[in-house]
């Protein structure tokens, strides 16, 4: 059951912050193609906290699911 809920956790995790970063980029774009710096800049100061924390969390989290459930390198 915890294997279950933290594996979900962790899906749910890579998710969002791979979201967070594709949203990132694609206002980035659009701020170069429309020239727009406040765009480009903006982009990273209304997402970056919230993707960088995301991103961490989920990282922690799957160092700890490698100890708690015993993982082997090159398990799947």
């Amino acid at each position: 059951m915890l294997e279950r809920l933290t594996m979900a956790a962790f899906k749910t995790g890579v998710v969002v912050f791979l979201a967070l970063g594709v949203v990132v980029v694609l206002v980035q774009a659009v701020g170069l193609v429309a020239g727009s710096p406040g765009l480009v800049s903006g982009a990273v100061s209304a997402l970056g906290m919230a993707m960088t924390v995301s991103a961490g969390l989920t990282g922690l989290l799957g160092f700890a699911m490698s100890y708690l459930f015993h993982w082997n390198a090159g398990e799947d």
